[in-house]
């Protein structure tokens, strides 16, 4: 059954220091030393490679709702797996239908009405989709 996903997008943690210097710290260190382009920042920092592979870098989260929770990262690494689609209530649909846990469609907040949902593998990791506009 295919399900409609487009592409695949990771999100990587960046450890909390007290302040935003290991964030930008490690958005420098991405585009000099691996060659990604800053796309955007807002408190998530969205970067691509010219081939079109993108990352998404943020900072902890301690919310177990959030889809940016990381729990302790240093112990327990944590990634965010992003997919893309163009339908998520067919998406949603179909992952119900296939037994795995989906959490409800939202809207992000403050941001360009894009709507996303959490859902989880057959084994509990966690991922998020988000619906491209076309």
């Amino acid at each position: 059954m295919v399900m409609g996903v487009k592409e695949m997008v990771v999100g990587i943690p960046v450890t909390k220091s007290g302040n935003f210097v290991e964030y930008e710290r490690a958005i420098d260190w991405y585009v000099s030393v691996l060659g990604f382009e800053l796309v955007w920042k807002m408190g998530i920092a969205s970067l691509k490679l010219a081939s079109g592979q993108e990352i998404l870098l943020f900072g902890e989260e301690d919310d177990e709702n959030s889809m940016w929770y990381t729990g302790n990262i240093k112990l327990n690494p944590h990634y965010s797996i992003q997919f893309t689609t163009g339908n998520i209530e067919k998406l949603r649909s179909d992952l119900i239908s296939s037994g795995v846990f989906v959490g409800e469609i939202e809207v992000i907040p403050g941001g360009p009405g894009d709507r996303v949902m959490m859902f989880c593998d057959p084994n509990g990791n966690r991922f998020w989709a988000i619906e491209e506009k076309e």
